[in-house]
């Protein structure tokens, strides 16, 4: 079996381009990660970098190498915590509202078969987040299911559906639209607020809502946080749109008025993991546990949605 610090002194290399400033990093001589990299190609059978006196590139079988050497070494890392301070825990990265929709019931639900498992829940743009758990630095990604598909490394991963949440426009007691119809263009005369990651969400929007929306130079505001949002559709005329589960607790107590936008799609929570953690035990259950509160959420959220007609 090939030693990992081979592996570790090629992706040195390949990241500099340089064996003198791998050696640097390494506190090696440079002869030593040399021969670790002659070593690794006599043992493989395979050129790995093209060397010259003034420049270092990588073979097509280099090129092939490094990203599952950087996941490699990565999953080494989390065997070698675990093995020594036996810390077990699930590492979730995602946006604020596929956060806000199910991680409390998640947890709640999750908590009942794993009670010693930690759980740290990190927000990140979708790309850097992709790129987190293709490198093992994450367990589980949640985002918008149409934003995970279309991002790089989909053949690695294994993705998840978990909820189809229904989008309400949401306004201020009082506010005029509250006696107008719902027609979309007269909606745009006023200012909007989007919450989350609003560039991944064009895909998802029906034919033409994207050009009137940009015609009308709205989102005025886009806000990270769904609670942002919505406080400022209670402060002013500002309208926004909610996936209806993190709405309700305001429409309960009148702090909003809501109405549906026909046409409007559906906010698709989905999972993405390694297509090997499957069977990973801590990640099966989490998965459970966010499928059992997504069943919890659309039965209440039936009744709410016939009541808005």
């Amino acid at each position: 079996m090939t030693d990992l610090r081979l592996i570790q002194y090629f992706e040195v290399v390949y990241r500099l381009l340089s064996f003198s400033k791998a050696a640097e990093e390494l506190h090696l001589t440079h002869s030593a990660v040399t021969r670790s990299i002659k070593t690794l190609e006599d043992t493989w059978g395979t050129k790995l970098f093209y060397r010259t006196t003034r420049s270092v590139t990588p073979t097509q079988a280099g090129e092939r190498l490094y990203p599952m050497a950087v996941e490699l070494l990565a999953f080494a890392k989390v065997v070698q915590r675990e093995t020594v301070s036996g810390d077990q825990h699930l590492k979730i990265i995602g946006g604020p509202i596929a956060y806000d929709i199910l991680l409390p019931a998640a947890i709640t639900e999750f908590r009942k078969s794993s009670p010693g498992i930690r759980i740290l829940a990190d927000v990140m743009p979708p790309h850097a987040a992709i790129e987190e758990l293709v490198q093992r630095r994450a367990n589980l990604v949640l985002f918008n299911m149409a934003t995970l598909e279309a991002l790089p490394h989909a053949g690695r991963l294994r993705f998840q559906e978990i909820i189809a949440e229904d989008f309400v426009m949401l306004h201020r007691p009082g506010h005029p639209v509250a006696a107008r119809g719902t027609a979309f263009e007269t909606l745009l005369a006023y200012p909007w607020a989007f919450p989350g990651f609003v560039d991944y969400l064009d895909g998802d929007l029906p034919e033409g809502m994207r050009e009137a929306l940009t015609e009308a130079g709205a989102p005025q505001y886009t806000l990270y946080s769904p609670t942002s949002c919505m406080n400022l559709s209670m402060a002013s005329d500002t309208l926004t749109v909610m996936p209806l589960s993190l709405a309700v607790p305001n429409l309960e107590f009148g702090r909003l008025g809501a109405k549906r936008i026909p046409g409007l799609p559906k906010y698709r929570v989905g999972a993405a993991y390694k297509k090997d953690a499957a069977l990973e035990p801590n990640i099966k259950a989490f998965l459970d546990s966010l499928t059992a509160a997504a069943r919890e959420l659309q039965r209440a959220n039936a009744g709410r949605l016939k009541a808005l007609g």
